[in-house]
């Protein structure tokens, strides 16, 4: 007869690091689907690619400008390590909160949150604001290159490269987790229907902030609950579009991967606040 199990083998037994994993790509939009391919019986070496493929897939929506890095994860044991050009950088298991310190550590910034780094290592370098005659020139030229930040609608910057005959753009609308979290919690407090819990929320919101005040109304340990979840650490701020061969020198293309890309990056932070939204309003009764 099996021997029932008992709260100390429940205690002992970790959590699935292809789940967390999959947590931690979803703020990024990406459906990487880990968990379900190693259920499948996949030997090390697809699970390790599946890894970098999605890390790397993340990095382009994180926003967090490292392209310059080569990114990448793979199993240790249960766990998943992820690197940085070839070097450990974090483990899974460290949660998401260290692994957001380490790329931290790895940026530069300006005052508006656009990334001071290049995405090429070497390259021609222009600025935004180039006319558009002269960026026909390089879109069609066999140089690599790439633009510096261009202001664009809606609060958005874009800029564009090309490593050998890859045409890239990315699009990006900086906006830390916490602002994500924010701009959710203000989403939930404006749909309660309880008016007097409502104005209730709004007047702490004016202390604490809108995502403050909606913890407040939870439970003491609400805010070190969400601080374990990689969605207060990570979130889609940009997007990234590319094209190869013959259309990479086109500059009917160039344009079309500009408004592909804001469209998208529109989509997916619309998408990330309804989504945040319905993890913060679990628990409030349905006010």
């Amino acid at each position: 007869m099996a021997r029932p199990k008992t709260k100390a083998d429940a205690v002992a037994t970790p959590p699935s690091p292809y789940r967390a994993f999959d947590a931690l790509m979803a703020t990024a939009a990406i459906d990487s689907q880990i968990e379900a391919l190693a259920d499948s019986g996949a030997d090390t070496g697809t699970l390790d690619q599946a890894l970098t493929e999605a890390v790397q897939a993340a990095h382009q929506r994180w926003g967090l400008g490292l392209h310059h890095l080569t990114h990448a994860a793979r199993m240790d044991g249960s766990d998943v390590l992820l690197l940085v050009d070839g070097r450990p950088a974090a483990r899974l298991s460290d949660g998401s909160a260290a692994l957001a310190q380490a790329y931290e550590g790895m940026r530069a910034t300006d005052e508006r949150g656009l990334s001071l780094w290049g995405a090429l290592g070497d390259g021609h370098r222009v600025p935004g604001d180039t006319p558009a005659a002269r960026l026909k020139v390089l879109i069609e030229d066999a140089r690599d290159f790439e633009t510096l930040w261009t202001p664009a609608r809606g609060d958005t910057h874009h800029r564009t490269w090309r490593r050998d005959d890859t045409l890239t753009v990315e699009v990006t609308r900086p906006a830390s987790a916490e602002a994500a979290l924010s701009d959710a919690a203000w989403d939930v407090i404006t749909s309660i229907k309880d008016r007097t819990f409502q104005r209730e929320l709004m007047r702490r919101s004016e202390e604490t902030g809108m995502l403050g005040a909606l913890l407040g109304a939870r439970h003491a340990g609400a805010r070190g609950n969400l601080n374990l979840m990689p969605d207060a650490h990570f979130t889609v701020q940009a997007t990234v579009h590319a094209a190869t061969g013959p259309d990479a020198r086109n500059a009917d293309t160039h344009r079309a991967l500009l408004r592909a890309a804001a469209a998208e990056l529109e989509e997916l932070q619309s998408q990330t606040t309804r989504q945040l939204a319905d993890v913060l309003r679990h628990g409030l009764n349905n006010r």
